[in-house]
């Protein structure tokens, strides 16, 4: 589990060698996602070159990968390309009556194209080979576990990664761990507010935005709002859709996130 004394001053010594990094005397809100003073690093391609790059990437990581992606792509199962009016978000889903898994996402020429597309592949290759077993738990793993495939094949896919960022590949590899480093105190952080919610439940509107504040500074003090309206006052804790639909959900990805870096360590 993510201890407070372990992981958060090494998250903190990350913050400040991303400032280091790009010039900056300390980092606000709005400075967090970016990394470096070139930009981050983008897929060097379009969505249909991506899809040739994945094709290559998945056919060498061996004839189960092969198979399963280019029957994914032949019967339009990958659903990519943002266009207006299209939803927004990215999942993993399956029809049962087709026995086939569905991916969702909208590619936007970022970074995040990589990561959402591994992250969602890693459900449906996990859900399409477990597609015969007879329990509902294996086909799609409770909540505890179904992170795990996902997460874990972002990290198996670094090998190929210079297929989408060249020579900045391993600017993308850094970015991608410190990622995985940065979410665990945040993830933890969205678990133990729901805990103090759920405990006090006549709290005011206040007294929640207080609530999250104190965890902010306890999980997170590299964070700085600056003048951000609402953020300031403690109502970030807001942004996280979970927390209204899914309780208690979030600390299973802090868990998941676990298990694959001890993926990426193997």
């Amino acid at each position: 589990m993510t201890r407070v004394g372990e992981v958060v001053p090494v998250v903190s010594r990350l913050r400040e060698l991303q400032a280091e990094r790009l010039g900056l005397g300390s980092l606000k809100a709005w400075d967090m996602a970016t990394y470096s003073g070139q930009g981050n690093p983008r897929p060097a391609g379009d969505h249909d070159w991506m899809m040739d790059r994945a094709t290559e990437m998945f056919g060498q990581l061996g004839p189960s990968f092969s198979s399963f992606f280019s029957m994914m792509k032949e019967s339009g199962l990958l659903r990519l390309k943002s266009r207006e009016g299209k939803a927004g978000g990215g999942y993993c889903t399956f029809f049962p009556d087709f026995d086939v898994p569905f991916i969702f996402a909208n590619f936007n020429g970022t970074r995040g194209d990589v990561e959402v597309f591994t992250h969602e592949v890693g459900h449906a290759f996990q859900c399409f080979q477990s597609r015969g077993q007879p329990w509902v738990d294996y086909l799609w793993p409770t909540y505890e576990s179904c992170e795990i495939h996902s997460m874990s094949l972002e990290f198996l896919t670094w090998p190929h990664m210079e297929k989408f960022f060249g020579d900045r590949a391993d600017q993308f590899r850094q970015i991608h761990l410190a990622g995985a480093l940065l979410f665990l105190p945040y993830g933890v952080a969205v678990d133990h507010f729901q805990h103090l919610v759920y405990s006090h439940p006549t709290a005011t509107a206040d007294e929640r935005h207080q609530m999250w504040q104190q965890l902010e500074q306890e999980y997170m003090p590299w964070l700085d709002w600056g003048d951000i309206p609402h953020a300031s006052d403690g109502g970030r804790w807001q942004a996280q859709r979970h927390i209204y639909l899914s309780p208690f959900y979030y600390i299973d990805y802090t868990l998941a996130q676990t298990c694959a870096l001890q993926f990426w360590l193997r």
